[in-house]
């Protein structure tokens, strides 16, 4: 026998003592009753449902396994249990209905048997397609919303460029601040998609939803030069803004009004009858996020959070100081930093929200405050964070009192 090992007899041979029988009888009699009795309280939860909040869970769909991933939603069920558990049972079904269609429609890489989606457009270029309504009226609703904006649909290359760097196991050696190889990649991608008439989504007919997704032969040249792979009309950020939107009408239509739907990303949006929230909004200072502010939100509100950090999810990284996101801007200007930008809708304007946020990550650093008072006068509550004053909150001069800083983490409230 080793020194050190744990000699155990063989399992036939394992001897059974006989003192305190009784004990041991008695002890396990006990432990029978205890578990029965949680058994049973467990069971009695769950079959016996109280007036309250649920998390409602996305049925699993093999066909689009990651249709869920990121989004959570709260409902607010009241009356008998039998009642309770007849509605969690619709709105699920729902949920899971609602939230997969608009997955798919609005999928920018990926096609699905029996859809046309956004997927089937950016494979297709040159020819005409009828769209679903829903994918339709989402890409003609973003392309004039975010005209002037700074923040285009079309820049899909780009953002296509970001995401193939975010998530490399060592990103920093091909970042374009390094590798000049990369640096005349990502330039001459910026250059190409900057030329007239590079790429355009043309409508062919409204009332049909047809619409023609233009390429010049000048941006198919150049993507196909640097392999250029990724979706050229892509929403970006402002693809979970619809998705929320989408899901919130459907359950409205359905007779669901308390509740609430959050995604990882920085999106809320609370249904029309929930009538008071609190909503912690995140900060980054000392080379760690922690929570920096809170809004209370009622009524429908939506919010949009958008951060130039990680909190637990991937594709974030730091390199020579400089902040790697996936909010990163489509501009060219590759050394920007903004740690973190909120807009809150009052009116529930989710989509409105994530364009003005996506907005100011697009914006010159000379111009952020002027926007910021902008988008203020605008009806929205709109607050930043500069990296260069982490604990500072920036809050449009009409809104400044919406965003209540956790003093005790170092945060204050300023007006630009």
């Amino acid at each position: 026998m080793q020194v050190g090992c744990l000699f155990q007899k063989p399992m036939n041979e394992i001897e059974v003592s006989g003192k305190h029988l009784t004990l041991r009888i008695v002890a396990f009699a006990l432990a029978v009753v205890i578990g029965m009795t949680a058994f049973g309280v467990a069971f009695y939860q769950i079959s016996n449902r109280k007036p309250g909040y649920y998390e409602i869970t996305a049925t699993r769909d093999e066909t689009a396994p990651r249709y869920s991933n990121g989004v959570t939603f709260y409902c607010y069920f009241g009356g008998e249990s039998s009642v309770i558990k007849e509605k969690l049972r619709i709105s699920e079904a729902l949920y899971s209905e609602a939230l997969g269609r608009i997955y798919r429609l609005l999928d920018p890489r990926e096609t699905y048997d029996g859809y046309v989606n956004l997927a089937t457009l950016n494979q297709h270029p040159g020819e005409t397609l009828a769209l679903p309504a829903e994918l339709f009226h989402a890409l003609t609703d973003a392309l004039e919303r975010t005209e002037g904006q700074g923040y285009s649909i079309l820049d899909g290359a780009i953002r296509s460029l970001w995401q193939e760097l975010l998530y490399l196991e060592e990103p920093e050696a091909y970042d374009p601040l390094r590798n000049e190889e990369q640096q005349a990649r990502f330039q001459a991608v910026y250059d190409a998609l900057a030329a007239p008439d590079a790429l355009r989504l043309q409508v062919v007919d409204a009332a049909a939803h047809t619409v023609r997704l233009e390429v010049s032969d000048a941006l198919t040249a150049v993507l196909e030069k640097y392999e250029v792979e990724g979706p050229l009309l892509d929403l970006g950020s402002l693809r979970e803004a619809y998705i929320l939107q989408y899901v919130r009408d459907k359950l409205v239509e359905a007779g669901f009004v308390r509740g609430y739907l959050r995604t990882q990303r920085g999106l809320s949006l609370m249904l029309p009858e929930t009538t008071e929230g609190e909503l912690l909004l995140p900060g980054y200072a000392d080379g760690a996020a922690l929570d920096a502010a809170y809004v209370s939100l009622s009524n429908g509100a939506a919010c949009c959070a958008l951060r130039a950090f990680s909190v637990g999810d991937p594709g974030y990284y730091e390199i020579d100081g400089v902040l790697r996101h996936p909010n990163l801007g489509d501009t060219g200007d590759l050394a920007r930093q903004l740690l973190t930008v909120w807009i809150v809708s009052p009116a529930g304007d989710v989509v409105d929200a994530a364009v003005k946020a996506a907005a100011l990550f697009e914006t010159p650093d000379d111009q952020l405050r002027q926007r910021l008072r902008d988008f203020g006068a605008d009806g929205v509550w709109a607050a930043m964070i500069e990296a260069d004053s982490p604990k500072t909150i920036l809050a449009d001069p009409l809104h400044p009192e919406a965003f209540h800083p956790l003093t005790d983490e170092g945060f204050s409230v300023a007006v630009p």
